[in-house]
């Protein structure tokens, strides 16, 4: 396949009604997943970002119709979905200060997330605004990355668990 055809093809609606919604639903179920493994070892702090980002697929999902069928200009989805993503920012800023979410997770999930509103608020100048089509390409690239590095930030906190038990069992055998 040719580079012209691949891009082509990753600007189809065919790509976009085959894998697009795929993805958002296995990430739904990771997060769901992320959760049980952390009611399972009992970490509230991972747990609750992993419940963040399970509510905000399934809110993502079940509001996506109703703001595509009300805007029919193509103007207010980019608006609320910025400010979606500026309120999931908020939120895990405001845990990680009250000690409710690892600081270090907080910390690189804001640097994840925080490229989705400018590139909401960006698509919304580009494409609607001023008749452009700059942002295509980043708008279809970067958002499904920003949502699957989010989830995967989900499981980070299963390595430092792993890392500690291993270490205790090091600890453990030398004495």
């Amino acid at each position: 396949m040719k580079t012209s055809d691949f891009t082509v093809y990753l600007n189809s609606v065919e790509f976009e009604n085959a894998f697009v919604p795929l993805l958002d639903n296995s990430l739904t179920l990771l997060a769901f997943i992320a959760c049980l493994i952390f009611i399972f070892i009992k970490d509230k702090q991972a747990f609750r970002y992993a419940f963040l980002c399970l509510v905000f697929h399934i809110v993502g999902s079940f509001t996506y119709e109703p703001i595509m069928s009300f805007d029919d200009d193509k103007v207010y989805r980019y608006i609320l979905w910025a400010l979606n993503d500026i309120v999931f920012i908020a939120i895990v800023a405001y845990w990680a200060l009250k000690d409710k979410m690892y600081m270090w997770q907080s910390i690189i999930v804001q640097l994840v997330v925080l490229p989705a509103p400018i590139l909401q608020l960006f698509r919304l100048v580009d494409r609607h605004l001023m008749d452009l089509s700059y942002s295509t390409y980043l708008y279809k690239s970067v958002l499904p990355i920003v949502n699957t590095v989010t989830i995967v930030l989900c499981f980070v906190p299963l390595l430092w668990h792993f890392g500690q038990k291993l270490k205790w069992k090091n600890n453990s055998i030398k004495s």
